[in-house]
């Protein structure tokens, strides 16, 4: 026997949950401003879907076919910034998963340098 496999020191542990953690800021951030913008793109989509309802004229399913169509850049912007969203999202989760995952080697780490099992170099 060669030693103990050691794939990763407390170190390099710390190191990456610490890249986690500024990874889950960064992605907090990510989100807030991709929350600002989906809202700002479905307020703009609502009013302009309203006015061109307004404006349209003829039975209620002609005003609003012609207002959807009337409106077709604005719902276009608001799916996709509702997208980015939600990607921006599961980031989010993905870090906080990764996060976990890294806590928990750190604390296998952390018991396995307290417990030596007595083999090695």
């Amino acid at each position: 026997m060669s030693g103990d496999v050691d794939p990763m020191s407390q170190l390099e542990v710390e190191r990456q949950i610490m890249e986690l953690v500024r990874a889950a800021h960064k992605v907090t951030v990510e989100v807030g401003q991709r929350a600002r913008a989906a809202g700002a793109a479905d307020a703009a989509y609502k009013v302009r879907r309203a006015q061109e309802f307004l404006r349209a004229e003829g039975s209620v399913a002609v005003r609003e076919a012609t207002a959807e169509v009337a409106c077709a850049d604005e719902y276009q912007a608001k799916k996709m910034a509702d997208g980015l969203l939600l990607s921006a999202q599961e980031a989010g989760r993905n870090v906080r998963a990764r996060l976990d995952a890294m806590r928990s080697l750190c604390a296998n780490v952390r018991d396995a340098v307290a417990n030596p099992t007595g083999r090695g170099s």
